[in-house]
């Protein structure tokens, strides 16, 4: 009935006029909006596919570019610990099997091989200006800068050793082929000459504390030559011999005492004067001595302590690689434990040889106290003798003493022989060459077997990574769990667009009825029956139709909605509210110029008179021609919902987006329920969260959303559902009778 009618429909309370009171606001928990990968992945699988092929074609461009414009040769220079030489005359020297020693005295001279000195002279030698490398440090004059080169050598060059073998090898990359080994074979060549004039050092060292100990017994043996002439000859001693024959005979058995406490003295003080020279850092220190101190418990745990450390740094280093912080730390702990095991092995034999000197020199003492009471019996002896007698001892003991010099000379001659024979074998040097470098044949880099997987991988990995970036910043509405989020769960349904649906219906307007078995009719029938739940919840009848913005798809989705509701048999009425773009007359074919919404608000219309029926039997109010925007904020506006809830089963009225129309907001205020439709793709999640925000606070209650056209909704499990539906709702031929059936 319309509203200006004087009575009102039987049974019904007639309007005041007022506006109904607002409910408590209904406002929706915003979730926030998460990225599902699958999603994206299953969404952008033709761009990861062009990208997958894109990272085909630039590894092969990058593979071919820098194998012509920077291409890296590289080689090595394998060395060999030598067998330690105990002794110059065995023909070969004794191997070291210790592992942990043979890796800790490879590193040692690995790490020597590269430090600036060794670099510098190998730099410096005129077998690397054959190099092209070399001319890039040269200055303005063609003078090599050799400390520019040295700096970026260390960096460069790398030694290591090779576990479980005593190799080492020194390890060096170039763009020019030939000069890898002029390089690496000049600095191997370098270090083993300075090794060698490391060797002549100590050599020559040694030999000078030998040969002077050799010129004070010459000149003791000269002496005592002397002495013995000299003596002989002022006591006439030939002419009294025969005489004292008999007597020498009794102090014989002492002579010989005093002539071997005499011996081990002279050994005694060789002994002194060895380990004083050891101490005051003029002789080092015997393998013996540092043997020793590294059997002592202390070092044997350092030692056991250092292989743990090893053992398990080689472990970090696998499983983390060579530059993670636990391989770079374990890395300064074995480097502070050797140290610390160095120290203390120089303390014990530092103590070692403190205790030997205090424990020779206490012999000495004892053998001097000795050899002075020996000394003093032969004089008690001699004094019961004739004078001739202890004149012709003196003289013997003389003599004596003589030939134990020459005998302690010649055993002093022979230990410098034998350490000349032992610098002149070519084995006294720890290091010898094993591997000289050799020129490189094949390139480095890049190498197609890595590089080719390498740069596909990650210019895949860029594109894809582009595509998960585009996705985050990507502030629209793509999917249905987004569009849950922003409306707190309250999602009604997905409409897919037209092109996803396999059926292929002509149009989206009315598809309920026309194309009743496609996909876009069944998502419409299951929307449909959610929002009459949601209705049925709330107790509403008339549902305002929102969008965001233009063109969004609520008309459409009006036609279909109210469709499928006229096919249950309700009462339908459809409300064209858009005074802006009044499109429902047009779409449901009623008469555009017929009055409509705007006479009966302003009143010279009736509700009823102005009510058109649709060729589906839905009843339409369109705009009219009347179209004051202010009359939506009207008590007549009211009275219209009013009369349309008395009525009709169910009302959907069309509103103008609400973005940029603000009267939707009005009209939000005279329903009961609000219903948003959010074009996926296009509108801004920061939108629809705020229009969402909005109609809570409206009088209407806000029950939900549709969201229509998302991209390949109905792809993957979307796709099957929806080929079942097609395929469920194609009629099948009936089978035929069996034959002779009746």
């Amino acid at each position: 009935m319309p509203p200006n009618q004087p009575s009102s429909p039987a049974g019904a309370q007639p309007s005041t006029g007022a506006p109904r009171p607002a409910a408590a606001p209904n406002r929706p928990v915003s979730r926030t909006a998460t990225i599902d990968p699958l999603h994206i992945l299953r969404q952008n699988w033709k761009r990861i596919c062009l990208w997958g092929v894109v990272a085909i074609f630039a590894s092969g461009i990058f593979q071919v570019g820098a194998q012509f414009s920077y291409p890296i040769y590289s080689g090595s220079v394998v060395l060999r610990l030598r067998p330690q030489l105990g002794d110059a005359k065995e023909i070969f020297g004794e191997a070291i099997t210790q592992e942990e020693t043979v890796a800790r005295l490879a590193q040692t001279e690995a790490q020597q091989m590269v430090t600036r000195n060794i670099l510098v002279a190998a730099v410096s030698n005129r077998d690397i200006l054959k190099t092209k490398w070399h001319e890039g440090y040269l200055d303005d004059d063609g003078k090599l800068m050799v400390d520019d080169a040295v700096d970026d050598l260390e960096d460069e060059i790398s030694s290591g050793h090779r576990r479980g073998t005593q190799f080492f090898a020194l390890y060096w990359s170039a763009h020019t082929a030939g000069d890898v080994p002029i390089l690496l074979n000049t600095v191997a060549n370098t270090y083993l000459t300075e090794l060698k004039s490391e060797s002549d050092k100590k050599f020559n060292a040694t030999k000078s504390v030998f040969q002077k100990k050799q010129s004070e017994l010459d000149q003791a043996i000269a002496n005592m030559n002397a002495s013995i002439r000299r003596f002989i000859t002022e006591e006439n001693l030939p002419s009294f011999e025969e005489n004292a024959q008999q007597t020498q005979r009794g102090l014989e058995e002492l002579q010989r005492r005093i002539a071997e406490t005499t011996m081990d003295l002279s050994l005694i003080k060789t002994q002194r004067m060895q380990l004083d020279a050891k101490l005051t850092g003029r002789l080092e220190a015997s393998e013996d001595d540092v043997r020793r101190a590294e059997n002592d418990p202390p070092i044997l745990q350092l030692s056991r302590d250092i292989n743990d450390i090893t053992v398990g740094l080689e472990s970090k280093k696998v499983r983390f690689g060579p530059q993670h912080p636990e391989v770079r730390s374990s890395t300064q702990l074995l480097a502070s434990a050797l140290a610390t095991k160095q120290r203390a092995v120089s303390e014990i034999v530092r103590q070692d040889l403190n205790g030997q000197f205090k424990s020779v020199s206490d012999r000495q003492a004892g053998l001097e106290d000795l050899m002075k009471k020996q000394i003093s019996d032969f004089e008690a002896e001699s004094t019961r003798v004739e004078e001739l007698a202890s004149r012709v001892a003196e003289v013997e003991a003389k003599k004596d003493l003589q030939k134990r010099l020459e005998e302690e000379r010649g055993d002093l001659a022979k230990t410098i022989g034998e350490l000349e024979l032992a610098r002149a074998r070519a084995d006294s040097i720890p290091v010898e060459i094993a591997q000289q470098c050799l020129t490189p044949r094949e390139i480095a880099f890049p190498n197609w077997k890595v590089v080719l997987p390498g740069a596909w991988f990650a210019v895949f990995m860029f594109g894809v990574g582009l595509i998960f970036v585009r996705e985050l910043f990507d502030q629209r509405v793509r999917v249905a769990s987004e569009l849950a989020g922003l409306t707190g769960g309250k999602l009604l349904g997905v409409i897919p667009d037209i092109a996803d649906d396999e059926s292929m219906p002509e149009s989206v307007a009315f598809v309920v009825r026309v194309s009743a078995n496609s996909v876009l009719a069944e998502s419409f029938r299951q929307s449909s029956i959610n929002l009459s739940k949601a209705l049925v919840e709330q107790g509403a009848k008339v549902v305002g139709v929102f969008s965001a913005l233009p063109e969004a798809g609520a008309t459409t989705t009006i036609s279909n909605l109210a469709a499928s509701a006229r096919v249950l048999g309700k009462r339908v009425l459809v409300i064209d509210a858009n005074f802006r773009r009044p499109a429902l007359a047009h779409l449901f074919g009623v008469s555009e110029d017929a009055s409509g919404l705007g006479e009966v608000l302003s009143g010279s219309a009736q509700f009823a008179a102005a009510i058109q029926t649709s060729a589906h039997g839905i009843d339409v109010l369109t705009a009219g021609q009347i179209r004051s925007l202010e009359l939506f904020d009207s008590d007549q506006m009211a009275r219209v919902m009013d009369f349309a809830r008395e009525q009709y089963d169910f009302t959907l009225v069309d509103t103008p987006p609400a973005a940029i129309a603000a009267e939707s907001f009005a009209i939000a205020n005279r329903i009961d329920a609000s219903l948003l439709i959010v074009r996926a793709m296009r509108d801004q999640r920061g939108l629809i969260s705020r229009i969402v925000s909005q109609l809570g606070f409206q009088r209407a209650r806000f029950i939900g959303a549709l969201l229509l056209r998302p991209e390949q909704v109905a792809g993957g499990y979307y796709r099957k559902n929806a080929r079942l539906m097609i395929d469920y709702s194609t009629p099948q031929s009936k089978p035929s009778s069996p034959t002779g059936a009746t």
